[in-house]
């Protein structure tokens, strides 16, 4: 099993050949899924067509024609209608080109929250995409309903709409991953959810605003689009990024509650005890070692065990008083 290499001690030039890497096989993967929608890519303009059709439908203009006034629209069209496919259905594996080039930089905390997250991602991406083809029809509708109140027959060119509804689909698509990018962060600990939740009116006008530029058209009903699910997707992100910190919060305060049970018990008498793999005791210092073997085993003997004095009988001490007292008595003068 190959080991792998430290990024951190990688140079700068290392790190650009790296990208330089990955970069080249994304690609061949894009290439590689675009040639494989091109020979469907019949069946996809039917599917990207769909939306306006029910568009037209729904608002009662009937059926909306597209019209091609170039000599090469058709095969340019075509292209990019199979490129943008083989975008989305490539998905899974530049991602994994992408996580496999920051993967070596990260701790191994925040490499766990990338292996939960990036499948999710695909499934983000791919859900955003569906969901900007579901609302598609219904917000073409609207749209619609204004040319019918002037009487004008809808007729739209072919390339104008390809490139205003599938840049919409790659737009929804990246701004459905919001949610996990949050998550990400909040887990790191770069952002907290009450931050981003004191500062949410900051935001939607920031979401406004990104929406206005990213939308290839500047009418509201294209912003709200856009805006409206990206202002759920904020506050989606704030409720996960608390769950997240929630967790984090509990698994450090029983790491630290595992710490506390695993240190050792201050010892009340003083006494040192030396650990288990402490060794044998050095020994003593040279002049110590001399002067103890100097000494006769007799004083030491003595030094350590003094002598007992015999305690005296009771029939000793009392003649031993009865000498005392008489001593003590004043002598009578001879009669």
């Amino acid at each position: 099993m190959r080991k792998p290499r430290n990024r951190r001690e990688a140079t700068f030039l290392e790190h650009l050949e790296e990208l330089r890497q990955r970069l080249i096989r994304g690609f061949l993967y894009v290439a590689g899924a675009t040639a494989l929608c091109w020979f469907a890519r019949k069946t996809l303009m039917a599917v990207a067509l769909a939306p306006l059709r029910q568009a037209g439908e729904i608002a009662g203009v009937g059926e909306v024609k597209v019209k091609i006034f170039e000599i090469a629209g058709g095969l340019v069209m075509s292209l990019h209608l199979a490129m943008v496919a083989g975008i989305i259905l490539s998905a899974p594996l530049w991602l994994m080109e992408l996580w496999l080039f920051i993967e070596p930089a990260l701790e191994d905390h925040e490499r766990k929250w990338v292996v939960v997250l990036l499948p999710a991602a695909v499934l983000l991406f791919i859900f955003g995409v569906g969901f900007c083809y579901w609302m598609g029809p219904r917000a073409f509708a609207i749209l619609l309903g204004f040319q019918k109140d002037l009487g004008a027959a809808p007729e739209f060119m072919l390339q104008s709409y390809l490139v205003f509804f599938l840049r919409l689909l790659l737009i929804f698509g990246a701004m459905f991953e919001l949610p996990l990018v949050v998550m990400f962060l909040s887990a790191v600990g770069l952002v907290k959810s009450s931050w981003l939740l004191k500062h949410w009116r900051i935001a939607v006008v920031l979401i406004a605003i990104a929406a206005a530029i990213l939308t290839p058209t500047p009418d509201a009903v294209t912003m709200s689009l856009l805006g409206g699910p990206l202002v759920g997707l904020y506050f989606l992100s704030i409720l996960l990024a608390r769950m997240v910190e929630k967790r984090r919060d509990r698994r450090q305060a029983a790491e630290r509650a595992a710490e506390v049970r695993t240190a050792p018990e201050p010892d009340p008498y003083g006494v040192y005890q030396a650990p288990a793999d402490a060794g044998p005791p050095s020994p003593p210092p040279p002049d110590v070692a001399g002067e103890e073997a100097s000494r006769s085993p007799a004083s030491s003997e003595a030094t350590a065990f003094p002598q007992a004095v015999p305690e005296a009988s009771d029939e000793q001490s009392d003649a031993g008083e009865g000498e005392a007292e008489a001593d003590q008595s004043p002598t009578e003068p001879d009669a």
